[in-house]
């Protein structure tokens, strides 16, 4: 009985050395693939090391690396954070890894400049580089992507501000033509009103030109009516009168019938 349990302890030994070899090796293999520029499957390497123990921060660190490579920033940050957490982790290491998710920050803001997410990808570049000097103060490169960041920062802060100055700028000035376009739609439909008007005054004033001459025309007709009847009236008086006098024989006078 003794010897059995002696045995299956040993087994127990030998299996977990083997397994220890095993993250190990893979850790190991994925070096040298990252050595090779090979980092997709040095990723493949460091996620088996990993299956095989999910605590082994060499691993988690060096798989950030890998996705560093292929710009996947986002999970590489995830690595690193937990490569900083690790509680084996020594205070250079942990600075390390936090000076790396700083660089993918980084990396993230450059990508979206000119979007609201640069400002934030560029304030967690700032915080993790600060976390690092805090972790240890020893790395002058921390320090330099420290500086670099929060001069990124502000420049994206200024550029973006000044960007929403100029759309509300441009809104202002669209706001502005669209009220003097309907000033000067007002002006032109007064003018046309106006126009329109004076058309009007213009037509009623030959109207009335033509009524007047039409009534000068009258009025001449009438006048002329009048000259014709009173000449024809004076002619015939005048016969009248012609017929109404007293010749007067030659030589002799008027007698008188009384």
């Amino acid at each position: 009985m003794k010897k059995t349990i002696y045995l299956l302890a040993m087994l127990m030994i030998v299996c977990g050395a083997m397994q220890a070899q095993d993250y190990r090796r893979s850790a190991r293999k994925g070096n040298s693939l990252y050595k090779e520029k090979k980092y997709t499957d040095a990723e493949t390497a460091y996620r088996r090391s990993l299956a095989q123990d999910s605590t082994f921060y060499k691993a988690q660190y060096n798989l950030g690396n890998a996705l560093y490579k292929q710009k996947k920033y986002d999970m590489a940050k995830k690595y690193y954070a937990k490569a900083a957490e690790a509680p084996e982790t020594s205070a250079k290491e942990k600075s390390a890894a936090l000076h790396n998710m700083g660089n993918c920050a980084m990396q993230e803001g450059l990508e979206k400049r000119g979007t609201p997410d640069a400002i934030k990808s560029y304030q967690e570049a700032v915080d993790a580089y600060k976390n690092s000097l805090k972790a240890s103060d020893k790395n002058d490169n921390t320090k330099y992507n420290l500086a670099m960041a929060q001069q990124l920062l502000r420049q994206e802060q200024q550029q973006q501000q000044q960007n929403q100055n100029q759309q509300n700028q441009d809104k202002q000035n669209q706001q502005q033509n669209k009220q003097n376009q309907n000033k000067d739609q007002n002006k032109d439909h007064n003018k046309d009103q106006q126009n329109k008007q004076d058309q009007n005054k213009d037509q009623q004033n030959k109207d009335k030109q033509k009524q007047q001459q039409g009534q000068d025309k009258q009025e001449q007709k009438k006048k002329a009516d009048a000259e014709r009847m009173l000449e024809a009236l004076k002619n015939k008086e005048q016969k009248t009168l012609d017929k109404q006098k007293v010749k007067i024989p030659a030589g002799g006078r008027v007698e008188k019938d009384w």
